[in-house]
């Protein structure tokens, strides 16, 4: 990836297409001004938090790469009206696109098919520390117990939303996946959920 482009201030399209890039650096955040960014064809294999940092996205092509998974902060780009990401490892979609504006969805050539949904909601068994770390805020335990620890803090903070109940959640909870009609004009479509806990998860 160039970085020179990351001090281009004003900035509105970026086409970085058929190329051997294997990563994003997380400072396109800085970008703040970017519309258009297509980098396909080329062998990333994840996108970094910064790109959900872009505002103003209204255009991103992440075709034919390889990635297989795609963060819930995708929800962050409220502008983002045209999403192609055909041709990746994806066998579902994250939850946070049923929030965006999408006119346009590319999704072909893809492991999206319903034989290899089932095989997304294999889960790991939870880790004990995020549980505990789950328990220990659900309860509001920080009241009673101020006398933490750093590195007990640090675990604490290191949360996100848990995409079922909306609160925290730690590590990536256990996954789920959940069939759409008619959205985005296709019949059916399948989104992941990461829900905190096996009861969150039962009641969503």
């Amino acid at each position: 990836f160039p970085p020179q482009v990351l001090n281009i201030k004003t900035l509105q399209v970026l086409v970085l297409r058929n190329n051997p890039i294997k990563e994003i650096p997380n400072d396109i955040s800085r970008l703040k001004t970017l519309k258009k960014f297509i980098i396909s064809f080329n062998l990333l294999s994840e996108l970094p938090p910064g790109l959900f940092l872009l505002d103003n996205l209204q255009h991103l092509d992440i075709a034919y790469n390889d990635i297989s998974f795609i963060h819930n902060d995708i929800k962050k780009l409220r502008q983002l009206e045209i999403l192609n990401i055909e041709g990746n490892q994806l066998s579902a979609l994250p939850s946070g696109l049923l929030n965006l504006p999408l006119k346009y969805l590319r999704i072909e050539n893809s492991f999206i098919h319903p034989l290899l949904w089932n095989e997304q909601n294999q889960n790991q068994p939870q880790k004990l520390i995020h549980l505990a770390a789950l328990c220990f805020s659900r309860n509001n335990l920080r009241e009673r117990y101020t006398d933490i620890s750093e590195d007990i803090k640090k675990i604490l903070d290191n949360c996100t939303a848990c995409d079922c109940c909306s609160g925290p959640r730690y590590g990536r909870g256990l996954c789920l996946v959940q069939v759409y009609r008619n959205v985005f004009r296709f019949g059916r479509l399948p989104f992941y959920f990461h829900a905190c806990s096996s009861s969150c998860r039962r009641a969503f």
